[in-house]
């Protein structure tokens, strides 16, 4: 049996290539070659970007294979320039590469907006939706459907632009006005805007013109969400209350927990919590959250600690972390959680701003001036990247 030596032969690479897709880091090019492969979706973007090429050059030292990554990169076709990049090295044998080409070739030949929009959904589905609207702009630049129309205005939804979120909704129903789905999105994109009255009267006419029924957990939610927009807080209580006997989802009882911080009932809404037995990661952050509202930064700090006991790797539990901390007057360890953060996505808008934050509490003012205006300028382009 013969081994094969890696040709990165640093042991201690001081600083990984983080992936765009999966904020996967790696250490050598042999790890960047099999994540390619066993990633290839969500490494397409680093295969034709110059970062990728640029950490081999300077942080591996092989402008060799630096070169060849170029190389690669300029090949137009998908499926090509995928095999191009994964025979560079004799990592991957032939065998596996020929079983893979007919996948690559597939995903290739199919129209273009639905590989955009399976990017897009995947990064909804790992909590990015900000970098999937981007996207989901991309692939309606080569079809306009109902299915991406109303995940967009879903992603929209979730970084809290509501107006888009309805634009978006609204022309999706154009195309699918018989789909309870996208009604039910965009009732709730009416509520989140505080459009009410228009939500409560499309509320009134979807149940009496679809198979929907009032007793339904979804409609239940939705007048929950309605009476909670208006500031009737004891009406949504037991408009979620019911919403969660019929389907305990984790986002109705986050939501009940909502309304009791919002009368600032903080045992109660964190009593609400406990109907939720599964303990992940939105379950802890949610509960941080709840924490800090009521003021006990160390409990909201415990928190953090046990979600990222499940996920290290995860650069929004590190933000948090570092605002709790800095919360509580600890900008050591504040500091200390931010630099872990910036680690792992360097460009994250939200790791920033609290990087800057934490400098401006630790005296160095001229580094926060600075950092914030490059945010503010970073957020102009994000903004226009959007379309808003």
């Amino acid at each position: 049996m013969e081994l094969l030596l890696c040709v990165s032969q640093q042991t201690d690479t001081p600083s990984p290539y983080r992936f765009s897709g999966t904020g996967i880091q790696v250490y050598s090019f042999e790890e960047a070659v099999y994540h390619v492969y066993h990633y290839w979706k969500q490494s397409v973007d680093d295969i034709t970007s110059p970062g990728l090429a640029n950490w081999v050059h300077d942080t591996l030292g092989m402008s060799y294979l630096s070169a060849r990554i170029k190389e690669a990169a300029k090949i137009e076709g998908f499926s090509q320039r995928m095999l191009a990049f994964l025979r560079i090295i004799e990592y991957i044998s032939e065998d596996e590469l020929l079983t893979l080409k007919p996948e690559l070739e597939r995903w290739e030949t199919r129209l273009e907006w639905e590989t955009y929009k399976e990017r897009a959904d995947d990064l909804v589905a790992r909590g990015d939706p900000d970098k999937a609207v981007a996207l989901y702009r991309r692939a309606l630049q080569y079809d306009e459907n109902p299915a991406l129309l109303n995940n967009m205005g879903v992603a929209y939804m979730q970084i809290e632009a509501y107006r888009e979120a309805c634009r978006y909704l609204s022309q999706a129903l154009k195309w699918d006005d018989k789909n309870p789905s996208i009604w039910l999105h965009y009732i709730e994109a009416l509520i989140l805007a505080q459009r009410f009255e228009e939500a409560e009267n499309t509320l009134t006419k979807v149940i009496s013109t679809l198979p929907v029924k009032e007793s339904d957990s979804d409609i239940l939610y939705l007048r929950g969400e309605l009476a909670f927009g208006r500031g009737k807080y004891q009406d949504s209580l037991v408009f979620f209350d019911w919403a969660i006997t019929k389907s305990p989802h984790s986002q109705y009882v986050f939501r009940q927990a909502d309304v009791y911080a919002k009368m600032r009932q903080f045992d109660r809404a964190l009593h609400a919590m406990a109907r939720i037995t599964k303990r992940d990661i939105p379950y802890f952050m949610k509960e941080a959250e709840l924490h800090a509202s009521a003021d006990n930064m160390p409990a909201a700090i415990k928190s953090i600690e046990r979600a990222l006991a499940l996920q290290n790797n995860h650069t929004e539990l590190w933000v948090r972390l570092a605002r709790y901390h800095r919360l509580d007057y600890n900008l050591p360890k504040a500091n200390t959680a931010i630099s872990k953060a910036l680690s792992l996505d360097a460009n994250n808008e939200r790791a920033r701003l609290e990087s800057a934050r934490i400098k401006k509490g630790m005296g160095n003012t001229k580094e926060y001036q600075s950092t914030l205006n490059k945010i503010l300028t970073g957020f102009k382009g994000w903004y226009r990247d959007l379309g808003m």
